[in-house]
């Protein structure tokens, strides 16, 4: 990064030109543009390579008017945009970035403290190029972890100048195109959430009632922090009363307090209460411990708490517990709670009609219903206290590390082209727990919102066989640079051809297995033998004892063979290629539900709904052998044979298949 003078500019210089930049004409109009509305700038951030656009940036020192910085790209517009035809009419498809950051910020420091606005600017204003999209008002952008050490602000809104004057957000050009400027609002992961699931607008009207403004401020209180004793409030069985009465459910009203009661009875029988929470309500805690079958606490959280569960209630462990478990993304109690009225009713009545997406509030409240969610809650808090949750008050359980090189390329592969595709990351970890959880709360959710999640553990070995089956690769891998157009172009191939029939894939092959290795048909002669698969293997790296950096992708496709259009895993050495992995997912998804859940870059797992039946067991294992001969000859368990897998096969729902 190079300190210019406005004038020392690289449209001026004889070197070799990006391919985009502004015409002589056009450069004068947006820089005169720059300086009417945003300020006059006596400095550029220069940029010396340019292999796309070349995008300089301005630096609108503070003044007493405007006590900020305003940085300014210049060049992001020489790039037409791929905006959707029926916007054709709108002129959105050449824009400028800004973003304002404080008078006492050290803009001339190189450290990513100080310098991730720069690279934000940089990284968004070459965004539409990478991955062939559009920017414009609203729109947001999640960088998944925080900009720096020193802010959890993760995500951008991009809104209308702020105080640049009427006529600011549009520099007219002598062609009679548009740029548009945009000014970059940091968020945090609460607001962007909100931004999502409701509108820019509404967040833009809680930031003018929060009063949060537009220069960056890396610790400011979200705008969607309660205040005060609204802060500590985990639930509010109101909420739930609100959603009955609107939606005017058939259900008793006292329902909207059963999940709170399970909560609140696990943890009063597991001693997290706080000291004067059991000395107030100290007959409701020795009925709840003495009888705790025949004590209901939905009336004492009604009449009692007013429906509320604070994080005050709970004292020491039990309150750092419930930030990392009642309000946290994954695990979370309210997922867990929705989670098992899915297991309860079953996919096809909870997602009905008759539920209206509130099928936790038709579960009957009785003792079972309390065993299975004790059990869950059991299980969180033994996982939380294995990952050491519990020291120095870790709510978190774990700190998130930087995603590496390898993890970031996968997941811009994932999201190239026209994909949505959200990604989450996950650090490595003692316990799976907070992954499998995520994983569990994101195979609901996308059958609502169609998507398919998969769990992959990005590596260089995975990123050769992803990019080299697109046939997307750019000079060595080790670059993680990528053709996006490639890849956009293999998924519409791939999705556009016929699936072939799994079942005649599997048998051509199985008579070729047997002959191979001169086995015998498979018997149930080991059939007393097996092993219990019942969590996911394939991630752990065993030298370490605990998870490989892991990604939860959620693939924007319908059906969940389908997802290899995005992971083109297989062609290579004995594993089946793109289109075949698909025939046969296709085919066992429609045989017993089988899900591709987890990737490496040798190993594949499926998700069943349960085992196998013991009349399909050694058909299905006689295919799976036939789809991965490894999983028997090269097999972890002694002696494995065909009978044994499928002794397994009826005692797991997991399948885990393995090429050598």
């Amino acid at each position: 990064m190079k300190k210019i003078g406005r004038n020392d500019s690289a449209y001026k210089k004889k070197a070799p030109m990006p391919t985009e930049v502004y015409t002589e004409e056009e450069l004068d109009a947006v820089e005169n543009h720059i300086e009417k509305h945003f300020g006059a700038y006596a400095n550029v951030f220069h940029e010396l390579v340019s292999p796309d656009i070349h995008l300089d940036i301005c630096i609108v020192d503070p003044t007493e008017e405007r006590n900020y910085y305003m940085l300014v790209t210049l060049g992001m517009g020489a790039h037409r945009m791929n905006v959707p035809a029926e916007l054709a009419a709108c002129k959105l498809e050449r824009a400028e970035l800004a973003i304002a950051l404080p008078p006492d910020w050290n803009i001339h420091e190189n450290d990513a403290v100080h310098y991730w606005p720069i690279h934000l600017l940089k990284d968004l204003a070459r965004l539409p190029i990478k991955d062939n999209t559009w920017l414009a008002w609203g729109h947001t952008i999640d960088s998944r972890v925080p900009y720096a050490e020193t802010t959890k602000l993760t995500a951008a809104l991009l809104i209308s100048p702020q105080r640049c004057g009427r006529d600011g957000d549009v520099c007219p050009l002598p062609n009679g195109d548009e740029v548009n400027f945009y000014q970059i609002i940091p968020l945090y992961r609460d607001e962007l959430n909100y931004k999502c699931d409701r509108s820019a607008k509404e967040l833009l009207n809680i930031f003018g009632e929060r009063n949060v403004g537009f220069v960056v401020d890396p610790q400011r209180r979200s705008a969607l922090a309660g205040e005060d004793f609204t802060d500590l409030v985990m639930d509010n069985a109101q909420w739930h009363l609100d959603t009955l009465r609107e939606k005017n459910l058939p259900v008793d009203e006292i329902t909207a307090y059963n999940h709170l009661a399970i909560y609140l009875r696990w943890c009063i029988e597991h001693e997290l209460m706080e000291d004067w929470f059991c000395k107030q309500y100290a007959a409701t805690i020795r009925a709840v411990r003495e009888h705790p079958a025949d004590t209901d606490l939905r009336p004492f959280l009604r009449d009692e708490l007013h429906g509320i569960l604070m994080r005050g209630f709970f004292g020491g462990e039990g309150e750092t517990f419930a930030q990392y478990y009642y309000d946290g993304d994954a695990p979370s109690f309210p997922s867990d709670i929705d989670n098992h009225a899915l297991a309860y009713f079953g996919a096809e009545q909870y997602f009905s009609e008759e539920f209206d997406d509130e099928a936790y509030l038709f579960v009957p409240f009785d003792e079972d219903y309390y065993a299975a969610m004790a059990a869950i809650i059991t299980q969180r808090w033994d996982a939380w206290k294995r990952n050491g949750g519990e020291k120095k008050g870790n709510a978190k359980m774990y700190e998130h590390e930087a995603p590496n090189d390898v993890a970031v390329a996968v997941m811009q592969y994932l999201n190239c082209g026209r994909a949505d595709c959200s990604c989450e990351y996950f650090s490595p970890m003692t316990d799976d727990d907070p992954i499998v959880a995520a994983y569990s709360y994101a195979a609901r959710r996308g059958v609502r919102d169609g998507f398919v999640p998969v769990l992959i553990a990005p590596s260089d070995r995975l990123w050769e066989i992803l990019t080299m089956n697109a046939e997307a690769e750019k000079g060595a891998f080790e670059d993680y640079d990528f053709d996006a157009e490639a890849v956009a172009k293999y998924r519409e191939k791939i999705l556009a051809q016929p699936i072939g029939d799994g079942k005649a894939i599997l048998t051509e092959r199985l008579p070729m297995r047997f002959e191979e290795n001169r086995e015998e048909a498979p018997d149930d002669k080991d059939a007393e033998e097996f092993r219990e698969t019942d969590h996911f293997i394939s991630y752990w790296a065993y030298e370490t004892q605990k998870t490989q950096p892991m990604i939860l992708a959620k693939i924007p496709v319908k059906n969940p063979w389908e997802v290899f259009a995005y992971l083109p895993f297989g062609g290579w050495n004995d594993c089946p290629d793109t289109m075949a992995l698909m025939a046969v997912s296709k085919y066992w998804h429609e045989q017993h539900g089988a899900v591709p859940a987890v990737l490496t870059y040798d190993t594949l797992e499926y998700s069943v709904p349960a085992p196998i039946a013991e009349e399909s067991a050694r058909e299905l294992a006689a295919e799976q052998y036939a789809f991965c001969a490894d999983i028997v000859e090269q097999g972890a368990a002694p002696s494995m044979t065909v009978g044994k897998l499928a002794a397994d096969l009826k005692n797991s729902n997991i399948w885990y298949f393995w090429w050598d």
